[in-house]
C-alpha cells in the first residue's frame, strides 16, 4: 500500500475497501479452511508492503500465527470468544457495550440516526443490533462507495462514524481483549483493526 499522495484517489479507495472487507472476515462466522487459505496469502502478501509502524507490526504477528496456528484453535478460540454464552472471556461485538456500559444506550440511538443521515437501512430480517463491528464496518464501505461514486456528504459522514463511533468502539474492545492469553489470533485481529481504524480516521480528518 503506497502513501496516498502517490496513488489516485480512487485507487486508495479500492485499497481502504480491500482492508475492510479483510478485516469483516475475521467476525462474519467462524473460520473454515477456505478462509484461513486465504488469510494466509494475503498477510504474506501484505508483509511485503510497509505502510505505518503499528500497521506493519500488526500484520507481521497476524502472518506468524497464521503460519503457525492449525484451523482447530482458530475455531476453538471463535467459539470461546463470540459463541460460548458461558466462556468468562465472552466478548461482545456491539459498540454500546463498551461506550454505555449497557446493550442499548445513548450511542446506539445516535448511531441509528447516523444509519438515517446516511440513507441506510437494517436488512429485513437481520436480528442483531446496528451497533455490531459488522454492520460499522458495512456502513463504512457504504459510504466510502458513495464518496467514490462522488457523494459530496460521505467524507463527513465518516468522519462521523470514526470519530464518534468506530475508533471508541475498537479502541475499548482491544483494551478488554488484550489479557487474554488464550485469544492469540483474534487478539492480534483486534489489534490490527484498531490500527487500521485508527489509519482511516487519521486519513479522513487530515482531508
Amino acid at each position: 500500500m503506497s502513501p496516498a499522495t502517490e496513488i489516485s484517489n480512487r485507487d486508495l479507495i479500492n485499497v481502504r475497501l480491500r482492508f475492510l472487507d479483510l478485516l469483516k472476515s475475521f467476525f462474519q462466522d467462524e473460520p473454515d479452511a477456505e478462509r484461513m487459505s486465504r488469510w494466509r496469502g494475503i498477510f504474506a502478501a501484505l508483509c511485503r508492503e510497509r505502510i505505518n509502524t503499528q500497521l506493519d507490526t500488526a500484520i507481521r504477528q497476524l502472518a506468524d500465527i497464521l503460519r503457525k496456528k492449525e484451523l482447530q484453535e482458530l475455531k476453538n478460540e471463535h467459539y470461546e470468544l463470540f459463541v460460548d454464552p458461558y466462556s468468562e472471556f465472552l466478548l461482545p461485538l456491539n459498540a454500546a457495550n463498551y461506550l454505555d456500559g449497557k446493550s442499548f444506550g445513548p450511542s446506539l440511538v445516535n448511531f441509528r440516526e447516523l444509519l438515517k443521515q446516511a440513507q441506510l437501512v437494517k436488512i429485513e430480517g437481520f436480528t442483531d443490533s446496528e451497533d455490531t463491528i459488522l454492520v460499522m464496518l458495512d456502513t463504512l464501505i457504504s459510504m466510502i462507495e458513495e464518496e467514490k461514486q462522488g457523494s459530496e456528504s460521505a467524507p463527513a459522514l465518516q468522519k462521523n462514524l470514526l470519530q464518534n463511533f468506530l475508533s471508541p468502539f475498537v479502541n475499548r474492545l482491544e483494551e478488554r481483549v488484550k489479557t487474554n492469553k488464550k485469544a492469540d489470533f483474534y487478539k492480534n485481529c483486534i489489534v490490527f483493526l484498531k490500527e487500521y481504524i485508527e489509519l482511516e480516521h487519521n486519513l479522513i480528518v487530515n482531508n
